[in-house]
């Protein structure tokens, strides 16, 4: 049963200019989200994963291995959540 965890930053600075809580995983290219608060941005952040993380084991692409908290830098204004999905989970609902 593939299970990773993944630090996610989320950023309350608004970088966007509309409020939301940007969301991005140093450790994982081209995956990102967001939440009007930080309870959907930590959901977000979940799904997001997820579904990138099952789309790249479809590829046969390796998954990036993940960093340890005190290795990666905060940024101000942003913390660290730790995300934990489970691939298996979703094609089984499919």
């Amino acid at each position: 049963m593939p299970m990773y965890k993944f630090y996610a930053m989320i950023d309350r600075e608004k970088l966007d200019g509309t409020g939301h809580y940007m969301v991005s995983f140093p450790d994982v290219e081209n995956c990102f989200t967001y939440g009007e608060d930080m309870q959907e941005a930590v959901s977000n952040a979940h799904d997001a994963l997820r579904e990138l993380l099952i789309v790249e084991e479809q590829r046969g692409k390796g998954i990036p291995k993940a960093s340890k908290l005190p290795d990666l830098v905060l940024k101000q204004g942003a913390s660290y959540v730790l995300i934990e999905v489970n691939t298996d989970v979703k094609r089984e609902a499919v």
